[in-house]
């Protein structure tokens, strides 16, 4: 039985395709949702991703951004799932993402997590990799992706 389902979001557009898919689900199942933002530690990301400008580890810049990342978060789920329970949660990435995913599923409890696929290919695919195809191979619960061809 489904009591709690973790929908992730990175707070792109794409990330939104699965949230009326996870209200359809929590509302028919009658459950709740944890709604999950992870924060890259900015001076890893400007590594990882190649900005064009050097970012230092400043706590203060960290707060700064987890807060502005709580007040986004909240605000989605205002807008998306106001007809469910739903709770929203920030976390500062301490590792890689899908692990970071994957620690809070197993912490909660999730029974079902739900996350877009952005479809990247080629070298961004290679370089970046795929989170939801991690999530997909290490979860212990079900996973449901949504394609963000469903969008259209």
């Amino acid at each position: 039985m489904i009591k709690n389902i973790l929908v992730t979001t990175d707070l792109s557009e794409e990330s939104k395709v699965a949230f009326p898919v996870a209200v359809e689900l929590a509302t028919a199942m009658d459950c709740r949702v944890d709604l999950l933002a992870i924060i890259e530690d900015p001076a890893q990301a400007a590594m990882l991703y190649a900005m064009d400008f050097p970012v230092a580890p400043v706590p203060d810049i960290q707060e700064q951004l987890k807060q502005q990342v709580e007040k986004e978060i909240a605000a989605l789920a205002s807008q998306y799932f106001e007809s469910v329970t739903c709770h929203t949660h920030v976390r500062a990435a301490a590792g890689p993402i899908h692990t970071e995913i994957l620690d809070f599923a197993n912490d909660r409890d999730v029974d079902l997590i739900i996350i877009a696929t952005h479809g990247r290919t080629g070298i961004s695919r290679l370089l970046i990799g795929s989170i939801t195809e991690r999530v997909l191979r290490h979860a212990v619960c079900p996973v449901l992706t949504v394609p963000v061809s469903r969008k259209k």
